[in-house]
């Protein structure tokens, strides 16, 4: 690129000085055209250069934006994974706990086989609340 900007400078150069070197009216008409050539071929140049600044930029840009979403995704993903987690072990524990609360408290009562009478107010109290079961 520095290359073809450099040559078209000294092209530019050397169309201005023969344009002030022309004697004659067709010279200098010739030196005129070279030169607006060369003047369009030299403003072309310069938006390339900055067509290519701004695409590698805009590159850049999209690169920074899909990191940035990348690490976003990946924090929401443990973010879910955890909630998951959590949401399991409330159910699994909203299932075990009544089961082991019953388990305990019939294991307590239930001793009136023994002596054939409810002897724990507690479970007196309690024994209304259960939930009866039907055994298949």
């Amino acid at each position: 690129m520095a290359e073809i900007k450099k040559l078209l400078d000294d092209a530019i150069e050397t169309e201005i000085n023969n344009l002030n070197s022309a004697s004659n009216k067709d010279e200098k008409s010739e030196a005129i055209k070279n030169l607006a050539a060369l003047h369009k071929l030299r403003i072309e140049e310069i938006k390339t250069e900055t067509e290519i600044e701004e695409k590698s930029e805009r590159r850049a840009m999209d690169k920074a934006a899909h990191d940035e979403d990348a690490t976003l995704k990946a924090f929401q993903l443990d973010e879910n994974t955890l909630d998951r987690y959590a949401k399991i072990g409330i159910a699994a524990a909203e299932l075990v706990l009544p089961l082991m609360f019953y388990g305990v408290w019939m294991s307590r009562g239930l001793r009136f086989e023994e002596t054939g009478t409810f002897t724990s107010q507690t479970f007196k109290n309690l024994f209304n609340r259960f939930k009866p079961t039907r055994k298949s």
